[in-house]
């Protein structure tokens, strides 16, 4: 059996060290991407209850201000001089009193759909926005437990003589099962999204998904195999 020099072996152990370095870093953003969205989820759980869209008058309210919404050929405006939004002669603006940030010029047609995506869209993404962003959270809180198991992977590699340990298979399964509901609850806040807008947005392949587990399966079939063989090695 080829032996690998001691070279090498630094070599190896340098990069498992920045990948674990890599991997823990994700792992701590992505705790704190799950405090985030939690707090999101809370807020919109709030604020949503308290947008009334009412179609017969062409009004969108939040909390204390109304604005119209027919704005196919007419003026629109909603907001102060903090931050406000205003149509008039089909150009969109969005500025506070200081500022101009946007200023879009839009057909008739355009301005026509923007009115059917805030009468008919708009009530059912908000609807489902709290439930989203809550399975988002633990989407995150998935892969956060991924990412952690990955860099004690990485971490033994590079202490350990050999990466084919007991510890780096169990590791290495439990991210396996991590990602399998990552992918999971990805595709289903895809198709949540998809039935809301009348899957007016692509439910997704999940490719990338898809292929970081098959790549994790191979690599739980290594360890065992490298496993086994290092314990055969021992009884001899």
């Amino acid at each position: 059996m080829a032996k690998i020099s001691k070279e090498e072996k630094k070599r190896y152990q340098i990069v498992s060290r920045i990948l674990g370095i890599l991997m823990r870093i994700a792992n701590v953003c992505c705790w704190i991407g799950v405090g985030g969205v939690v707090i999101g989820a809370i807020i919109t759980s709030i604020i949503v209850p308290n947008i009334k869209i009412d179609s017969t008058n062409k009004e969108i309210s939040l909390f204390d201000k109304t604005a119209s919404y027919t704005i196919n050929g007419q003026d629109f405006e909603y907001g102060d001089e903090d931050g406000r939004i205003t149509i008039k002669d089909n150009v969109v603006t969005i500025a506070n009193s200081n500022t101009e940030f946007v200023s879009v010029k839009l057909s008739d047609e355009s301005l026509k759909e923007l009115e059917n995506v805030i009468e008919n869209d708009v009530p059912k993404i908000l609807a489902v926005t709290p439930f989203v962003l809550m399975m988002t959270a633990v989407l995150l809180g998935a892969y956060a437990l991924a990412l952690g198991h990955g860099a004690s992977v990485f971490k033994n590699i590079a202490e350990k003589d050999t990466p084919f340990i007991k510890d780096n298979i169990e590791r290495t399964e439990r991210s396996f099962k991590y990602l399998i509901v990552g992918l999971i609850l990805t595709f289903a806040i895809n198709l949540t999204m998809a039935i809301a807008t009348g899957f007016k947005t692509n439910v997704g392949s999940e490719t990338v998904s898809i292929t970081s587990i098959l790549g994790m399966y191979v690599l739980i079939y290594i360890f065992k195999a490298g496993y086994q063989l290092s314990d055969k090695k021992d009884e001899k």
